[in-house]
């Protein structure tokens, strides 16, 4: 069942059973948009329908698949939409059923202010997190402090921004519609990193598994990109340092930071930077630390999780029974890695509900998606940081 709370009403209908006490997904106050023969005509211009009927006041198709289906019924869904009205497709006891309820309606928005303002206030946040970080890299080398703070904001408003622009890309391309992205303000340095990423929220749900993949893929692929470019530049302009000097300061109380590498981090090192002299380390400026940030963000969010990126991709690739195993497999790895925190917060939103699938269960994924799906979990291998 949709997570979807449907309102709306149907003209004709047919007792079939004792309806649910307290429910019923459409309101007998508002008018309907097409009757059951209207309905059924639509849905036989792209099926054959072999009945119809109402059940519990939701009209039902069961109809007989073909080679296109899953073209037809996509056809079905922008055919519907102009009315309102969104089509499930579904095997229920061995046949194929079209069910149809209203598109849920949604509460005004609002206004275009609140992005901005959350925008605004994660940009101060993330600089205040890189002007810290900043100060003993700027004494250490004589280089500008507000400079490096500006740099280290960019990169990491950089990373989180076009990953969610490559969700709401990807859905403008579809035709679903979707908010503008909502950046989430956090602590700044030492207790956090200026921010906690950010969100857009689809107003409907993909159509089938290649839109859901799709949605899934686009932001952590644009995302684990930019992180790529920032970490090697970060790498580039990395300063080499004699050990025993090293120490010396951090006596002295300069504030360095050592981060767990990811494996993608230490093959890009390794190609930018081969080899270090003898006894000496090399240092990155504050935006290696935005890089390594993106990294977690990516292996974070391709996580086969429940509505994580990840999770869309598992659902999309693996089904629903799949995907239940599959967030299983990625909440333990979430706590084995040393992200308990994140995966405490994600079994509390996964307690709140099942989330949202696509219009069409039936149709499999294409398998070009199937070979993309391998890349994705490459590049969660990729970007996997261990903190024990």
């Amino acid at each position: 069942m949709s997570a979807f709370a449907f309102k709306g009403i149907l003209k004709e209908k047919t007792p079939c059973g004792r309806k649910p006490m307290g429910y019923s997904p459409f309101d007998s106050a508002v008018s309907p948009p097409l009757t059951l023969r209207e309905m059924h005509s639509l849905v036989a211009s792209e099926f054959y329908v072999e009945a119809s009927m109402f059940e519990f006041d939701v009209p039902i198709f069961i109809v007989h698949l073909r080679d296109s289906s899953k073209e037809a019924f996509e056809h079905l869904v922008h055919k519907m939409k102009p009315y309102g009205l969104m089509p499930f497709l579904r095997r229920r006891a061995g046949r194929t059923v079209i069910q149809v309820f209203p598109k849920p309606q949604r509460k005004p928005g609002r206004g275009g202010r609140l992005p901005l303002i959350l925008f605004l206030v994660t940009f101060g946040t993330i600089f205040a997190s890189g002007y810290f970080n900043s100060v003993s890299w700027a004494e250490l080398f004589g280089e500008d402090v507000f400079i490096h703070s500006l740099y280290f904001t960019a990169a990491l408003l950089g990373i989180v921004g076009l990953h969610e622009l490559g969700h709401k890309t990807l859905s403008m391309r579809r035709g679903l519609e979707a908010t503008v992205p909502y950046f989430i303000p956090g602590p700044p340095f030492p207790i956090g990193f200026g921010t906690f990423g950010a969100v857009i929220m689809q107003k409907e749900p993909p159509i089938n598994r290649d839109q859901l993949f799709e949605l899934g893929i686009s932001g952590p692929l644009t995302g684990f990109a930019v992180t790529l470019v920032v970490a090697y530049l970060s790498l580039q302009t990395a300063h080499l340092v004699d050990e025993a000097f090293l120490k010396q300061l951090e006596a002295q109380g300069a504030f360095l930071l050592e981060m767990p590498p990811s494996l993608a981090w230490l093959l890009l090192s390794s190609l930018v930077n081969p080899e270090a002299p003898l006894g000496y380390v090399a240092l990155v400026p504050p935006i290696g630390l935005a890089a390594w940030l993106g990294f977690v963000i990516t292996f974070l969010n391709l996580l086969p999780i429940w509505q994580l990126d990840g999770g869309h991709i598992a659902n999309a690739m693996f089904g629903e029974k799949g995907h239940r195993v599959a967030s299983m497999a990625g909440m333990l790895i979430a706590f084995a890695t040393g992200f308990w925190f994140f995966g405490l917060l994600i079994l509390f939103l996964m307690a709140q509900g099942r989330g949202i699938g696509p219009l069409d269960e039936v149709s499999p994924l294409s398998p070009k998606k199937k070979v993309l799906g391998v890349l994705a979990y490459v590049i969660l291998a990729l970007s996997a940081v261990i903190l024990w």
